[in-house]
């Protein structure tokens, strides 16, 4: 794979673009690729600054999606792939920023897989990235199930272009998400001969696993100079209910000092999950997605913090608490390099 003729699109949503956009400078800086910032639902002005931002650089082009209203990002990858008449169809998510080289690496893999992701969160740890498998809901950041099959992820692809065209043509399948009762019949039976009926199916998910079916090569690749912020546009959009967590986690943060602190936030995770998450799931993944939740909309909140007092000159928020010493650190260094870079004369100009 030359890297060189890979172009990511990259998809902004209303009120984010001219406070995630500075970002891909930093794609641009230690990569050889091209980006297509895309508009979706942005307004007027948020499109004319994302336009103008594209100037800043040959290798960055814009394109608007849509200029009434949000599409959902299934839905918007699906018109960007079919658009697409390259050997790659390539997107990353918004809020990811590199620290480093990683076009080595991505050329490395292409020859082995059919469909390649990257990028999770941050905020992630290892047992967000398997799905048990008497657990019920198939989220994002699964990118391997318990039985051994993979399924990658969607925050950052580079697929076979000719592969996907293929999929959706004989299936009607694309990058949608999906519930189980809204499958047809026939894509139902292939999910539950390879053991994956779930409640619901996040982007793309329904489409890797026909794949798998089909034999496709799939894989996530950790590229680790690559930081996903992670949950920003939930911020902007005041995060679900499931994030909203009170009186318990403030006294966790008060004991974060103490061997206290982690105990009151596991706690915590039991305590609103069953408040809050009305799905019919066992226990143990309630208090799986509440652990989830929480580290996401903590990381979610601060980044989107950090962000808006960059680049509107406010101060800087602190560190949050995540009882995880690794994703404290993780979410630490990540903060650094946004605030190296967005305090680099004329990157918010």
């Amino acid at each position: 794979m030359n890297t060189a003729e890979l172009e990511f699109n990259i998809i902004y949503t209303p009120d984010t673009a001219r406070y995630l956009a500075p970002l891909a400078l930093t794609l641009l800086e230690y990569s050889d690729c091209r980006y297509r910032l895309i508009a979706n639902g942005c307004d007027a002005d948020e499109r004319a600054w994302l336009e103008k931002f594209c100037e800043r650089d040959e290798r960055l082009s814009y394109r608007c999606i849509s200029e009434d209203g949000m599409i959902e990002h299934g839905d918007a990858l699906n018109i960007l792939q079919a658009e697409h008449d390259g050997e790659w169809f390539c997107a990353m998510d918004s809020d990811i920023l590199a620290s480093g080289d990683f076009t080595e690496q991505l050329a490395g893999f292409s020859k082995d897989y059919d469909l390649m992701s990257s990028c999770l969160p941050v905020w992630c740890v290892d047992s967000d990235t398997v799905l048990k498998t008497g657990f019920g809901r198939l989220q994002g950041t699964h990118v391997e199930l318990e039985c051994g099959i993979r399924i990658g992820c969607t925050y950052f692809i580079v697929y076979n272009n000719a592969v996907i065209n293929e999929i959706r043509r004989t299936t009607g399948i694309g990058f949608e998400r999906y519930y189980w009762e809204d499958l047809p019949a026939e894509h139902q039976q292939i999910i539950e001969k390879l053991g994956v009926r779930k409640t619901d199916y996040d982007t793309a998910i329904v489409m890797t696993l026909l794949l798998t079916d089909q034999g496709k090569r799939i894989s996530y690749v950790d590229l680790p100079s690559l930081l996903h912020l992670g949950g920003i546009s939930l911020a902007e959009r005041n995060i679900s209910r499931q994030l909203v967590r009170g009186r318990v986690d403030r006294v966790a943060v008060r004991l974060r000092n103490t061997p206290l602190g982690r105990l009151v936030l596991k706690y915590g995770d039991f305590y609103y999950g069953n408040r809050y998450i009305v799905e019919d799931v066992s226990q143990r993944e309630r208090l799986d997605l509440a652990s989830r939740a929480r580290r996401r909309g903590v990381a979610s909140q601060y980044f989107y913090t950090l962000l808006h007092a960059l680049v509107d000159g406010h101060h800087l928020p602190k560190l949050p608490f995540v009882g995880n010493k690794a994703v404290e650190d993780s979410l630490q260094f990540t903060s650094d390099k946004v605030t190296e870079l967005y305090r680099q004369p004329g990157i918010i100009d």
